[in-house]
C-alpha cells in the first residue's frame, strides 16, 4: 500500500482501513475515524469517486482539519460531511500532501557535512522549501551520539530538531554552511502565505503537538525570507534548477518523499539525468521507491516490519531513518 498509485485503485474500505493501522501509534483521533469511515458505507460513494491519487486518505483528513471539521466518528461528523462536501471536494481537488517535514534536516545535515563546503542545495519536491534549511535549525542528537549543534549560520533561537542516533554520522553539521537554495515544485506553496501555511499544518496528524509546533517555528523562520521557489516538474524543469547552483559551491540535488509520486519510468529517468549532470545527490526515500537502492542495505528482511526511508548519496546508501527524521541508523 505504500505505493502511491495504488491510491488510485484499491476500495475505500482498504484504503480507510490501511490508514488506520499508519496513524495508530501517533495519532489515536485519525485512527478512530479512519476505521469508522471503513465501516460507514454512506460516506464511500464521494470518496471513491474523487480522481486518482485525491482518493488519498491523507488529503481528505487534512481537508477536514483545514475546513474545521469535527474529527470524531459518528452521526456528527456524517452529518458535517454532507453539509459540506462541495467545500471539501474543493480543497481536496486545488491541493496535494505537500508535507514539508523540517524534522528531515537533522538526517540531511551529517551528509551535506560531509561535502566540500559550500554547498548549493538543490531540491525537488520543494513544497514550501522548509528542508531547504539545513544550515539554519539546531539540532540535538542523542544516543550514540550525544551533541547540540548549531550550524554558524543558525540563530541562536532556531528551532530545535531532535533525533535518535545509532552508529557514526558522515559528517558534523557544525561546519555545514549553504552558499545557495533553490527549490522545484508543481505547485510551490509560500512559508509566508497564511492559507499556504494553514494547510501544511492541516497536514499533521492530531496528537501530534510536537510535530506542529516544530512546523509552526519552521514556517516563520523560512516565512522571514522565503526560498527560491521554481514551478514546474522535475521532469521538464531539473536543468533549469540546476543551473541555479552558485559559481565555487558544490552542488547538491535532493529529493525526499518525492520519487514515490511517479511512475517507476520517471523515477529512473529522473536518477539517470542528475548522475549524468555531475552534481552530488541526497536522496530519501521509501526503501523500495528508488531502483538501484531495492535491497542493497544489509538485513533487509529484518526492516521489513519496521517502516523506514532510506537516506543515500550519490545512489550509495548510507543509512535509515524515521520519515520524519526522529531517528537515524547510520551504517
Amino acid at each position: 500500500m505504500r505505493d502511491e498509485h495504488a491510491f488510485s485503485t484499491r476500495p475505500i474500505t482498504e484504503l480507510y482501513t490501511w490508514f488506520a493501522g499508519e496513524t495508530e501509534p501517533t495519532s489515536a483521533t485519525w485512527a478512530a475515524l479512519c476505521r469508522w469511515i471503513a465501516e460507514t458505507p454512506a460516506v464511500h460513494a464521494r470518496l471513491d469517486a474523487l480522481p486518482g491519487r485525491k482518493r488519498q486518505p491523507n488529503i481528505f483528513l487534512a481537508a477536514v482539519r483545514y475546513l474545521g471539521g469535527p474529527t470524531e466518528p459518528g452521526p456528527r461528523f456524517l452529518a458535517w460531511f454532507d453539509e459540506h462536501w462541495p467545500e471539501i471536494e474543493r480543497v481536496i481537488l486545488a491541493r496535494s500532501t505537500q508535507t514539508n517535514e523540517p524534522g528531515r534536516c537533522a538526517v540531511f545535515a551529517p551528509v551535506l557535512a560531509s561535502l566540500p563546503q559550500p554547498i548549493s542545495l538543490l531540491e525537488v519536491g520543494a513544497s514550501a522549501g522548509l528542508t531547504l534549511y539545513p544550515d539554519r535549525y539546531r539540532y540535538r542528537y542523542a544516543g550514540a551520539v550525544e551533541a547540540e549543534i548549531t550550524p554558524p549560520t543558525a540563530p541562536a533561537d532556531a528551532p530545535l530538531l531532535r533525533c535518535r542516533v545509532t552508529g557514526t554520522p558522515p559528517g558534523d553539521p557544525t561546519y555545514l554552511v549553504v552558499s545557495a537554495r533553490a527549490g522545484l515544485d508543481v505547485a510551490p506553496l509560500d512559508p509566508s502565505d497564511p492559507d499556504d501555511a494553514r494547510w501544511l499544518r492541516s497536514l499533521v496528524w492530531p496528537g501530534d503537538d510536537e510535530r506542529e509546533a516544530r512546523l509552526a517555528e519552521a514556517l516563520a523562520l523560512v516565512g522571514a525570507k522565503p526560498p527560491h521557489l521554481l514551478r514546474g516538474d522535475l521532469t521538464d524543469k531539473l536543468d533549469a534548477l540546476l543551473a541555479l547552483a552558485a559559481p565555487g559551491t558544490t552542488p547538491v540535488v535532493v529529493n525526499s518523499a518525492t520519487l514515490a509520486y511517479l511512475e517507476r519510468p520517471e523515477r529512473d529517468a529522473f536518477v539517470a539525468r542528475v548522475r549524468d549532470a555531475g552534481v552530488h545527490w541526497l536522496s530519501f526515500e521509501g526503501p523500495s521507491v528508488v531502483t538501484s537502492l531495492r535491497g542493497v542495505l544489509p538485513h533487509t528482511d529484518a526492516w521489513r516490519s519496521r517502516p523506514h526511508f532510506v537516506v543515500a548519496l550519490d545512489g550509495t546508501p548510507l543509512g535509515r531513518a524515521h520519515a520524519h527524521g526522529r531517528w537515524v541508523e547510520w551504517e
